[in-house]
């Protein structure tokens, strides 16, 4: 890695992570977000990623066939790497489609870096998957750049605790990979004070660790009146509409949303639920059994549409079954916040998700075992809407103090900055 001019504050900074635009949905959206942003403040910004398959598990025709390609979007090199693209949910398949492109963003990215096509002052991880912690902290020792690990959800916990990963032997190998990683990071980003309370159970120093939560982009989620094309096209009319935007997959809880739903009558109330995911079939077939016409299955939607979808709503959801609670956030959270929309969350009390919503005063929490309850809170909220105004209003407050895009970028900006600096003086 060449030298930095004296004083230079400009970095060079590779992000790795294994979703990025043109993926639409979930952390493609927020990696874009920071690669963009970094760039805006003048530092050199390289991306390593798969090519896009989220959330489908099917890379478009346009990326089709390849095993490697670089390309320029919003002016930043991106590299992309081949990965095994599989629409299959259970272990093995996603295991082998994890460890493909951990294995050839690895291999691909060293050959740039002997090429010379590839250098950095920073690598910034993007985990799970968690082997890509080991092919980041290989690509930081290559380019002589520091490494910091960005934690989204906490592997293997979250993988054991949903009985995802059941295999002693399996378990061990991923708990030692899980503690290399952080032994090896020069700094670890987690999103909220109880990643960082995990980490320390484990032993990693606390100076190791850094919290920076996922954010929202307050200029392209904004509060706007309920009364937009997308209601209108599900003719939702004066019902009161309850969303849920998201992934049916195994920590989400979506069960006690189908059997709510059935106690609440269909000329008054109408359920949109959007996005995609292993347990979605079940769901449907749930709903159909038991005729909740008012209940509508949606694909997700395009992101350029996502504020006015969120907008469409009078209450909006997010779940999380309680095995997954301890070692995962959803990132959704924010944009419902930031839209100005007031949040059930279902999900089980003392977790992050139920002390930001208490945090926030954004909307309650009800438990995963209590459709009852997650009924009549929803009734309740249609029976008192300036209750869902304050919801709404006090969400929004908490993000544009808290957890803005501008906030959290420069956060991790000075992160970067502070350690990349240290790391200068020490090999002086």
């Amino acid at each position: 890695m060449g030298a930095r001019p004296e004083g230079s504050t400009i970095m060079r900074v590779l992000i790795v992570g294994n979703y990025y635009y043109p993926e639409e949905v979930g952390a493609g959206i927020w990696i874009r977000q920071l690669a963009v942003d970094l760039k805006d403040k003048g530092h050199t910004v390289t991306v390593l990623t798969s090519f896009p398959s989220y959330p489908d598990g099917v890379i478009p025709p346009a990326y089709k066939g390849r095993v490697y390609q670089t390309e320029i979007i919003d002016d930043i090199q991106i590299v992309r790497t081949w990965t095994y693209a599989t629409q299959s949910k259970s272990f093995w398949p996603r295991f082998f489609s994890f460890g493909a492109f951990c294995a050839s963003a690895l291999v691909q990215g060293g050959w740039e870096v002997l090429r010379k096509r590839l250098s950095a002052d920073v690598v910034y991880a993007v985990i799970p998957p968690l082997p890509l912690g080991v092919a980041a902290r290989c690509l930081a020792m290559l380019t002589g750049a520091a490494l910091i690990v960005n934690v989204q959800d906490i592997y293997p916990d979250i993988a054991v605790d949903t009985g995802f990963l059941k295999s002693p032997a399996a378990i061990q190998i991923f708990r030692r990979m899980e503690r290399w990683v952080y032994r090896k990071a020069n700094l670890i980003v987690v999103i909220s004070e109880g990643f960082r309370n995990n980490l320390l159970k484990k032993s990693v120093p606390a100076e190791k660790i850094s919290v920076v939560p996922n954010w929202a982009d307050l200029d392209s989620i904004r509060p706007a009146s309920r009364e937009t094309r997308f209601r209108t096209e599900r003719k939702s009319g004066d019902r009161f509409v309850v969303l849920y935007s998201g992934g049916f997959s195994h920590n989400s809880c979506m069960e006690p949303v189908i059997q709510a739903a059935a106690m609440l009558p269909s000329d008054r109330f109408q359920f949109l639920l959007i996005g995609s995911g292993v347990k979605r079939a079940e769901l449907v077939e749930r709903a159909r059994t038991l005729d909740l016409r008012h209940v509508e299955f949606l694909p997700f939607q395009p992101f350029e549409r996502y504020a006015e979808v969120l907008a469409s709503s009078d209450v909006t959801l997010v779940t999380l079954n309680t095995a997954s609670s301890l070692a995962s956030v959803p990132s959704k959270i924010f944009k419902q916040m930031a839209a100005g929309r007031p949040i059930i969350a279902v999900t089980q009390e003392g977790n992050e998700l139920s002390r930001l919503i208490g945090a926030s005063g954004c909307g309650v929490v009800v438990a995963p075992d209590d459709p009852a309850g997650l009924a009549q809170s929803i009734q309740g909220m249609a029976q008192d809407r300036a209750r869902c105004t304050d919801f709404g209003a006090a969400g929004r407050a908490y993000i544009e103090a808290e957890c803005s895009r501008t906030r959290c970028v420069s956060a991790i900006e000075e992160l970067c900055r502070d350690l990349t600096s240290r790391i200068t003086k020490t090999t002086r």
